[in-house]
């Protein structure tokens, strides 16, 4: 086992190499050992040692005296569906690499309620009882039960919870699965609203034929913005992988930014429940979200990137919504988790109320507001690098420390930071007028010493 494989909120390596069977095996023993479970979830994605994986692991509970509920191939938000939704399961496991290629796997964890496991709350105590060996210790007379569960449909109807079915229009849409689970609830929900779909990528592949299942690369999502300026459609929806996340391209085919898709989401959600509500958002592009907040009387609060980090802090706050700029959308009365569809049926259900085009309703969040999008540096010390662009700008204006470092001032903001589930340095800048983000970035990118990955 490669423990570096543990990163910051999930698990994730080359299978073989970095995680194999007997990885998994010891993961479910130290999941035990730290947390005494009695019933766990177990799931998959779509990878193909997804199913030798998940066995490996529901083995370990097994033989540790805990009894294993199958959910089997399924996307990530319906693994914190089916352990949010009950009181009887202790947690729950997804064997899955998210968008990562098809050579990965790994594993997000959850604990009771769906509250998240990170490096800060037990991620790394189950690297280091395993280092120990302590997970070896971990045995049972008694030998768990498996019980295999389809949620597919009670997660469907938990989703559509989420907005007025009887008012949503017969869309016109592209929709692309990324060869995940995801395509197999979309389709329930397609049929329920009458929403005619042209599916892309829509049946199950862990061989990810097209490359990587990530729309957040330009090139994953060409195939979808090709075939939207050829037709007729509303809008484009496209999930990664394990379908916790969802972007959107607007009827023209243009990409929607995750920090705009933020805004929407929590003037949207602020506007059904009240003002009076908290809404949490990372560090890398907070304008936009900040506007609406203000406009509602909402308190914006940023918090460090990361899905197990702003679960955290939403329990914490109790707040109602929570975005990031990679398109990882939660929700209070979600659990508090991420979830891919929800979004999908928000917008859906904000289009069919107002009539407008999907580039007509950005608009209000995008004018005035101008940004670089994440751009990504191979460094050689990426520490050593953010202390540099801190020493050039540090007395320029307001200084964060958040996630990574952030500067504003009146007209320009930026933040620099490392990625947490790769080695790169990632940069961010917004601005308020033509012509700045260039400006800035000619600054920062000497000091940098490359140019975007």
């Amino acid at each position: 086992m490669n423990f570096n494989s543990f990163r910051a909120y999930d698990i994730r390596g080359v299978y073989p190499t970095d995680l194999d069977e007997e990885a998994f095996y010891r993961i479910a023993k130290a999941y035990t050992y730290l947390f005494h479970p009695k019933i766990m979830v177990v799931g998959m994605d779509a990878r193909e040692s997804g199913p030798a994986l998940k066995k490996a692991l529901t083995d370990g509970f097994v033989d540790a005296g805990v009894n294993v509920v199958d959910i089997g191939g399924i996307t990530t938000d319906m693994i914190y569906y089916a352990v949010g939704a009950s009181e009887e399961y202790s947690g729950g496991i997804v064997v899955s690499a998210s968008h990562n290629p098809k050579e990965y796997n790994g594993a997000k964890m959850v604990r009771e309620k769906a509250a998240a496991i990170s490096s800060d709350n037990g991620l790394f105590e189950i690297r280091d009882i395993i280092k120990a060996d302590k997970d070896k210790s971990v045995t049972s007379e008694t030998k768990g039960t498996v019980t295999e569960k389809n949620v597919f449909n009670d997660y469907v109807e938990h989703v559509l919870s989420f907005i007025d079915r009887d008012v949503i229009k017969p869309f016109l849409l592209v929709a692309n699965a990324n060869f995940g689970y995801v395509g197999r609830g979309v389709q329930i929900i397609a049929d329920k609203l009458g929403l005619n779909l042209t599916k892309l990528n829509w049946e199950p592949d862990g061989t990810f034929p097209k490359g990587t299942p990530d729309p957040m690369q330009e090139t994953n999502r060409a195939e979808s913005e090709e075939l939207m300026r050829k037709g007729k459609f509303d809008f484009a929806a496209i999930w990664d992988a394990d379908a916790d996340r969802c972007m959107f391209l607007d009827e023209k085919g243009e990409f929607i930014s995750g920090a705009y898709v933020t805004a929407l989401l929590a003037d949207v959600l602020l506007t059904k429940r009240g003002g009076n509500n908290k809404i949490i958002f990372d560090p890398r592009v907070i304008w936009p979200t900040i506007k609406v907040c203000q406009q509602h009387g909402a308190e914006g609060i940023i918090n460090k990137s990361g899905h197990a980090f702003i679960k955290d802090r939403m329990r914490k706050e109790n707040a109602i919504f929570a975005g990031e700029m990679s398109a990882h959308y939660y929700f209070r009365e979600n659990f508090y988790a991420d979830n891919g569809v929800i979004p999908f049926l928000l917008v859906l259900e904000q289009l069919s109320r107002t009539g407008k085009s999907f580039s007509e309703t950005m608009q209000p969040y995008m004018e005035g507001h101008y940004m670089s999008g994440e751009l990504n540096y191979k460094v050689a010390d990426v520490q050593k690098t953010i202390d540099a662009v801190k020493d050039r700008f540090s007395k320029e204006g307001a200084e964060d420390f958040t996630d990574g470092y952030s500067l504003s001032t009146d007209d320009w903001r930026f933040n620099i930071r490392s990625s947490n589930t790769e080695p790169l340095l990632r940069l961010n800048i917004e601005a308020r007028k033509p012509g700045l983000v260039e400006k800035i970035l000619a600054e920062i990118e000497p000091i940098i010493g490359s140019k975007p990955h």
